[in-house]
C-alpha cells in the first residue's frame, strides 16, 4: 500500500473516530482531522456545518467570520457559541470549500462535493498561541540526559484493520508517553512481537527513528523524550476462510483501547476489550468503531472477525486434488517401460520435470494455506510453475506426435 493511500485512510479513520467516540476519548490532536470533511446523517441534506476552534475542542470561536466558496461564489456565515457555522441550502454535487482567517492565520478545508444524501460536517483549528510545546513526535531526545525510568502506550494508540486482496492489513498506530519532563530510557527496549501468521512488517514513513522492523518483531529503543512519541507500523494477515483472530501481546500499558475496523458484507468483530462499539460511514466504507478501558503491560489484545468476504475453496482443493492424482498417474506410468529407449529416456525427464514441478506446485499450495507465503509472492510462484507445467506437457504431446 502507498504512503499516500494509507495517509488517505489513516486521516478518514481519525475523521470517524472524532466523530463516533465520547468527549473523554477524543484527546488526539485536532490539526490531524483538521478540513478534512465528515459525512453525517444528523444534519439535513445540503448542508455543510463548520467548526471553529482555537487549539483544542474545548476553546471554540464565537463569531468567527466563516466563508464558504461554492462553485466558485462565496458565502459567508458567522460562528455561534459553540463555534459552528452552517451554511444550508447547498446544491447536491457543488464542489465547496471552507475558509476562515483567525488572527491572520488563514484556515481552508480540502475541497469537496456536497453529498445527496445527509450533510457534512468538518473542523478548521487555528493555532494556540498560549498552549504549551507538545511532545517530540519525532522521538529524538529533546535536550538533557536521559535518566531510567518507564513510559506507557497513550489513549490516542489505535489499532486499524484494513480489508486487502485475500488478506487484513493491521496498522499498529501507537503513541508512548513519557510523563515526566526529562528524556527517559526504560530497562528495557519496547517489543511488539507479530501475531502467528503476520507477514510484511513495515515501520510507517512517520514513526519515530527508534522504531526498527526486525523479522516479527517490532522493536523501540529509547531514550523516549518528554511528551508523545509516535510508533507507527503494519503487516498483513492472510486469510482464506470466514474466521480469523488476531492477537497482539502489549509490552507496555494502554491507556485505551481504540479499534478501527473496515467492514465488509455481514462481517462482526469481537474482542474481549472492547466494551462498546458502533458503525459509521466515511468516503462510502462502513466502519467498525469500538473502544474499550485501559490494559496492563503484557496483556493479550484479541481480535475475532467472523463472516469475513472470501472466495471459496473447493476450486483451488479441486486443483489441488487433479494434481495430485496425475502426480500418481505419471509415477505409475514411468515404472512400466522396461528397455528404454532414447526417446523414451527424453520422455523419462519430461515426466521427472512433471513430477518436480507437481511436487513443488503442491507444496505451494499448502504454504498459501497456512499463510506461510506472502499473497503476492504465492500468485507469482504459481504463474512460473503453471507456465513450466505447460511447457513439460507441449513437449511430451509434441514427442508423442
Amino acid at each position: 500500500m502507498s504512503m499516500r493511500l494509507l495517509a488517505r485512510i489513516t486521516f478518514s479513520l481519525l475523521a470517524v473516530v472524532a466523530a463516533a467516540l465520547p468527549l473523554s476519548a477524543r484527546q488526539m490532536d485536532p490539526k490531524q482531522v483538521a478540513g478534512i470533511p465528515l459525512p453525517v446523517a444528523d444534519v439535513p441534506a445540503g448542508t455543510v456545518v463548520v467548526r471553529v476552534i482555537r487549539g483544542s475542542l474545548s476553546n471554540n470561536i464565537q463569531n468567527q467570520a466563516v466563508e464558504l466558496m461554492v462553485a466558485g461564489r462565496a458565502r459567508s456565515e458567522t460562528t455561534d457559541a459553540t463555534g459552528r457555522a452552517q451554511f444550508v441550502g447547498l446544491e447536491p454535487g457543488t464542489e465547496v470549500t471552507a475558509m476562515a482567517t483567525v488572527a491572520g492565520e488563514r484556515l481552508q478545508s480540502q475541497t469537496f462535493r456536497v453529498p445527496s444524501s445527509g450533510g457534512i460536517r468538518l473542523l478548521l483549528v487555528a493555532t494556540d498561541p498560549d498552549a504549551a510545546p507538545r511532545g517530540n513526535a519525532g522521538g529524538q531526545p529533546a535536550g538533557g540526559a536521559a535518566r531510567p525510568g518507564t513510559v506507557a502506550l497513550g489513549d490516542q494508540s489505535r489499532f486499524v484493520f484494513e480489508f486487502a486482496d485475500g488478506s487484513i492489513s493491521v496498522f499498529n498506530l501507537m503513541q508512548v508517553l513519557n510523563t515526566s519532563a526529562d528524556p527517559v530510557q526504560p530497562p528495557e527496549s519496547l517489543v511488539f512481537k507479530l501475531p502467528a501468521g503476520a507477514t510484511g512488517a513495515t515501520v510507517l514513513e512517520d514513526s519515530t527513528p527508534l522504531a526498527k522492523a526486525d523479522g516479527k518483531l517490532i522493536r523501540v529503543g529509547g531514550p523516549f523524550p518528554p511528551g508523545a512519541t509516535l510508533v507507527q507500523f503494519a503487516y498483513s494477515m492472510p486469510y482464506s476462510g470466514a474466521n480469523l483472530t488476531i492477537e497482539q501481546t502489549l509490552p507496555s500499558a494502554l491507556g485505551r483501547v481504540i479499534v478501527l475496523a473496515q467492514k465488509g458484507g455481514d462481517m462482526r468483530l469481537q474482542s474481549p476489550q472492547m466494551t462498546e462499539q458502533r458503525e459509521m460511514t466515511a468516503q462510502g466504507n462502513v466502519y467498525i468503531v469500538g473502544q474499550g478501558p485501559g490494559v496492563a503491560a503484557g496483556t493479550t489484545l484479541s481480535f475475532h472477525f467472523s463472516n469475513l468476504p472470501h472466495a471459496p475453496t473447493w476450486p483451488r482443493n479441486l486443483a489441488l486434488g487433479l494434481a495430485v492424482a496425475i502426480l500418481i498417474g505419471g509415477a505409475w506410468a514411468s515404472r512400466r517401460a522396461s528397455l528404454p529407449s532414447a526417446m523414451d529416456r527424453a520422455r523419462e525427464k519430461l515426466e521427472s520435470r512433471r513430477e518436480k514441478l507437481f511436487g513443488e506446485l503442491t507444496a505451494l499450495e499448502q504454504q498459501h494455506r497456512s499463510g506461510q507465503i506472502e499473497p503476492a509472492r504465492y500468485t507469482e510462484r504459481r504463474a512460473d510453475l503453471v507456465a513450466a507445467l505447460e511447457r513439460v506437457y507441449a513437449e511430451i504431446d509434441r514427442r508423442a506426435a
